[in-house]
Order: structure tokens, then C-alpha cells, then sequence
């Protein structure tokens, strides 16, 4: 992993947008507030969040049902499994082993799991559009008395924070839409999408191109959930309901935190931080997550001791429930990441 430049750029970015979070922070004030959380609702929040990761768990279902119909409570422990690997191991890696994990432990096809978890991640994308623009509203609605804390000056225009944050979710909603047109077209366009992807496969190396040959009919088996409106509707809603609870869960610690925030503004954190985390970081999207969380607050009045302490304790409750929880998952299934990656080998191998 340390041979790969992509590693390389993640610890640099993590460390860059880093120095700029904690740069200049009263220590003793940040220790102030953390005093004054309150515990239980912490707690109950954290608790709250979990629940979240069902409503997912329900969704993959739905995703999977028309190649197998597991229950919500069979595909839990995987799904958590694969969010842990994603908190540590960079490029999100938790997609890969989760799709290995299901179809090696419960017989389907890993390019068609995966294919569902693609899809997964589409939904959450275009959620993320839609709870952007509620939350855009926090610019028109929410008052603002501070100068923007980031400015750069580009070909005569200075961009700031707010910008950032739209070019991230022009950005990111394109890279979305665009990958569900792909996958609506493999669905009810095969032949003319998988020539047309051929076509752009064999410009790479052949081995890239035969792996592309060997996995494209299964892995438009795992997008079979696009053939029925009626599944398309039931991820959608459970897409919306697991993030509209996220929201109510970001809601919930700033009160536990003693800290007044408005519905919009927790909407543009959480939308702009997870676009964020697309950008090269260390594990858990560490750096960009909190870069961005603390600027959009730093353009809405709060100290920074103030916004960094939320950011932060957002992000822990985000990365640590599933980790603990993925961790005791793995046990319990006598599974490891290195005999996971192992096997990935030796079936790449044979």
C-alpha cells in the first residue's frame, strides 16, 4: 500500500487540510466544550446513527432480492463489515471486501454484489444533490457576519468557500448522474452501452480489457434492481430515510454539545463533507471531511474552537460505532482483513 502514489497523495492532503483545521486553536477552549457534552444524548445519538446502518442493510435487500432474497438481518453484519474497512483502509476498500465477503459466505456472484453496491453508493450520491440544495439554503436564510475564511484570487476572481463548495457538488453530482445513465442504459440499452464500453476498454492494457469481458454480464445482473420502478422507489426511500436520519443525528449532537445550529446548515455539512471525502485522503476521508465541515462553519459565525469540536465529534461518531462494531462482526465470523485480502489473491490466481 506505502508503494502506491495514491497513498502518498492521501497522506499529504490529509495532513494539508489538517494544518489548516487545527492551525491557531485555543486548546483550553475546545477542552471547554467537550466538558459540556451531555453523555446520555450522546449516546442516544450514537445509537440513533446505528439504527441508520439497518435502514441500509433494508436497502441492500431490496438491491438483492432479485437474485436472492436475504433478510435485512443476514446482510447487516456484512454491510457493517464493509463500512469498517472503508474507515480503515484508504480508496475504499470496504466496497471490494464486502462484495467478496457476500458472495464467498452466501453464494451469489461478487461482481453482481458489488454491481448492487455501486448502485448503493449512485443513491446516496443523488440523495446527497437533493439534501445540497436544501441545505444551499442556509447562504439565503441563515445570517452571516463573518468574512469568508478561505479566498483564492484565480484568473482575476477571488473564490472562497462558498464556491468550493459548489464546485464539489457540481462535481460530485455529475460523477453520480452520470453513473446511474451508464447503469440505467446497460439495463435497458445492453448491446449498443457494452459495445460502446468495449470500445473504450480496449484502449487500455489487455488484461484490463479481458477482466472488463469476463465481468460485464454479471456485473448487469447486480443492476437488475433498475429493471422494476417499484424497487427503484423502495431504495430511493430507504436511501432518503438513512440519510434524513444521519441529518437528524448531526441535529442532535450539536445540541448535545450545546451548540445552536439550523436544520439548512446541518443539511450543507453533511452533504458538502461526504462529497468532500471523494477527494484523495488517508482512511474515513480524514482531513477533507473536517477542512470543509469547519469552513462552512466558519461562514456562519462560529469560533472556530466551536466548529472544530463538532466537525470532529461528527466524524468520530461517524468512523468509530462502525469500526467497533465491524470489528466485533469479524470476529465473530473468525474473519480477518489479511486472510480476506488473501483469499481475494488466491482467487485472482487461479
Amino acid at each position: 500500500m506505502v508503494k502506491k502514489k495514491r497513498f502518498w497523495i492521501g497522506i499529504i492532503v490529509t495532513l494539508v487540510c489538517l494544518y489548516f483545521v487545527f492551525r491557531g486553536l485555543d486548546i483550553a477552549r475546545i477542552s471547554e466544550i467537550l466538558k459540556k457534552i451531555n453523555i446520555w444524548m450522546l449516546l442516544a445519538t450514537v445509537a440513533v446513527y446505528l439504527f441508520g446502518y439497518y435502514l441500509r442493510a433494508i436497502r441492500w435487500h431490496h438491491l438483492l432480492k432479485h437474485i436472492k432474497n436475504f433478510r435485512p438481518a443476514e446482510l447487516f453484519p456484512y454491510l457493517v463489515m464493509g463500512f469498517m474497512a472503508n474507515n480503515i483502509l484508504p480508496a475504499r476498500a470496504g466496497e471490494f471486501i464486502r462484495a467478496y465477503l457476500v458472495g464467498a459466505k452466501k453464494g451469489i456472484s461478487k461482481s453482481s454484489a458489488f454491481a448492487s453496491i455501486m448502485i448503493e453508493r449512485v443513491f446516496d450520491g443523488l440523495v446527497m444533490i437533493g439534501f445540497f440544495i436544501i441545505g444551499y439554503g442556509a447562504f439565503h436564510f441563515v445570517e452571516r457576519t463573518v468574512t469568508d475564511p478561505i479566498s483564492v484570487e484565480m484568473f482575476g476572481r477571488v473564490f472562497g468557500t462558498k464556491d468550493a463548495v459548489t464546485i464539489f457538488a457540481v462535481l460530485g453530482g455529475a460523477v453520480f448522474i452520470g453513473i446511474f445513465t451508464v447503469s440505467v442504459l446497460l439495463i435497458w440499452k445492453k448491446e449498443p452501452t457494452v459495445n460502446l464500453l468495449h470500445k473504450i476498454f480496449s484502449k487500455f492494457p489487455g488484461k484490463i480489457g479481458g477482466a472488463f469481458n469476463s465481468l460485464i454480464d454479471t456485473f448487469i445482473e447486480g443492476l437488475g434492481v433498475l429493471r422494476s420502478k417499484s424497487s427503484i422507489f423502495m431504495v430511493f426511500f430507504y436511501s432518503a430515510l438513512a440519510w434524513t436520519i444521519e441529518a437528524g443525528t448531526y441535529y442532535a449532537l450539536a445540541y448535545a454539545m450545546g451548540i445552536h445550529i439550523n436544520f439548512l446548515l446541518v443539511c450543507l455539512i453533511m452533504a458538502v463533507a461526504n462529497f468532500a471525502i471523494m477527494a484523495p485522503s488517508t482512511s474515513g476521508g480524514v482531513g477533507p471531511f473536517e477542512f470543509f465541515g469547519v469552513g462552512i462553519m466558519l461562514l456562519f459565525s462560529y469560533p472556530k474552537e466551536e466548529a472544530t469540536a463538532y466537525i470532529v465529534i461528527i466524524h468520530a461518531m461517524i468512523l468509530l460505532p462502525i469500526i467497533l462494531l465491524g470489528l466485533i462482526f469479524m470476529m465473530t465470523e473468525g474473519l480477518d482483513l489479511k486472510k480476506i485480502a488473501k483469499a481475494k489473491e488466491e482467487e485472482a490466481n487461479a
